[in-house]
Formats: structure tokens, C-alpha cells, sequence
């Protein structure tokens, strides 16, 4: 799905094969869409089995298709557009909507502040038993966080330096401090900003997302 009808417009989302959009409007070679709040075009060579299901309604079916791996795998969440970017490498593999935690403007700075960190991390833990569907485990807080948290007094500089050698050694650090800890992307839906500071997609995202994104892929939260 683009912002404007055009091959050169920006890519808003993703769609996965039989997800479902709503017709607004019909403009020839491209449709004007609705999903899930998020209104963009399609061209009509993505767009099969109309069907109607109500008055001015129609759906469609999204025939794009995803690769069978990815090379090189990153993550970008961009927090105000409420969209998480699957990249391979240079290049954009999907776009998806999210939910952010309680308090979404501005960075986390401590436990319980409901907010989403913002900045560099990886994937340090994988649950496939998780209360919210799946959940991949970031390295928050990081040494940037680590930093700012000593200087402003929140962390001792013992917590500082295990943090700072976690990061160093890609591994999971510290959760149990005043910074707070186990932000996760997990599922059980993007439909509000609900979360304690993790990133929450829908169950059929996260499947994508478990599959794409072992440990250590790198994961960049934008304001």
C-alpha cells in the first residue's frame, strides 16, 4: 500500500497474501483503500476476489508475497506513524501497523513510565511461550541509557558497567534496574497504544516477524 498512486510514492504498508482492505475508491489502474485506519493506494495488479459485503463496502484480497529468507534483516519502529519497517537490508520487505506503551511521546527514562525506548538495539531473547503470543526480547536499556541514567543518578555505576558489557557482548542486559527492562515486540494486536513500553502487532505479524528476525538482528526505535 503507497501514500499516492504511483510507483514512486512512499510504501505505507505491506499487505501479507489474503489480507483484506476496504474499497474507497476506484481510479483505474490504482485503488484508493482502507486498512485497519490506514487509508493508500494499490494497484490493481496486487488486488483479487472483490467481493461485496455491504452497502458502498468492498474487499479485497492482497496477492503480495513475501521471500522465503532474508540476508540481512533489520527492524525500524517509527513511533509517531505507529509503523514497524521489516528491512532486508537496503531494502523494504513490509510495513506494519504497532501499538506503543501507555505514555507513546518521548523516550523511556525509567521503570513503570509506560513509555517506548527510543534508539539502537538488537534482538536478545526469542519466547515462544509468551503470555502475549510470541515476543522477541530487545537489548533496552542500552549504554546510551545506561549513560544518561548514571549521569542523572537513576543507576550506580556498578548497573552502568553490566549493562555497558552486555551490549558490548550482544547479550541481554540487566532488566531488574531502575531503567526498567523486557521490552518486547509481541503480539495480541497494534489496535491502541495498551503496553507497558513494548511494541505490539497483530498475532499474523508477529508470526512474520518470529520468523525473519533471529538474535541479534538490529532494531532501531525512532521517535
Amino acid at each position: 500500500m503507497r501514500e499516492t498512486s504511483g510507483l514512486d510514492s512512499i510504501v505505507l504498508l505491506q499487505l501479507n497474501d489474503g489480507a483484506k482492505v476496504r474499497l474507497l475508491k476506484d481510479e483505474g489502474t490504482w485503488r484508493r483503500v482502507e486498512y485497519k485506519a490506514i487509508v493508500g493506494y494499490i494497484h490493481n495488479d496486487y488486488l483479487v476476489d472483490s467481493l461485496k459485503s455491504g452497502d458502498n463496502e468492498t474487499v479485497l484480497s492482497g496477492s503480495a508475497s513475501l521471500p522465503d529468507r532474508l540476508s540481512s534483516p533489520a527492524i525500524i519502529v517509527k513511533k509517531s506513524f505507529r509503523i514497524l519497517e521489516l528491512w532486508d537490508g537496503s531494502k523494504l520487505i513490509a510495513a506494519y501497523p504497532i501499538g506503543l506503551g501507555w505514555e507513546p511521546e518521548g523516550d523511556k527514562k525509567r521503570e513503570g513510565d509506560g513509555r517506548t525506548p527510543e534508539g539502537e538495539y538488537y534482538i536478545c531473547t526469542r519466547n515462544n511461550r509468551s503470555r502475549f503470543y510470541l515476543s522477541l526480547g530487545l537489548s533496552y536499556p542500552n549504554a546510551e541509557d545506561a549513560r544518561k541514567a548514571l549521569d542523572n543518578g537513576i543507576i550506580d555505576r556498578e548497573t552502568y558497567e553490566q549493562i555497558v558489557e552486555a551490549i558490548d557482548n550482544k547479550t541481554c542486559p540487566p532488566w531488574n534496574t531502575p531503567l526498567g527492562g523486557e521490552i518486547m515486540i509481541h503480539g495480541m494486536g497494534s489496535h491502541s497504544d495498551w503496553t507497558a513500553g513494548c511494541i505490539a502487532v497483530d498475532n499474523d505479524v508477529m508470526d512474520i516477524l518470529w520468523r525473519y528476525c533471529p538474535l541479534k538482528t538490529p532494531v532501531t526505535i525512532e521517535p
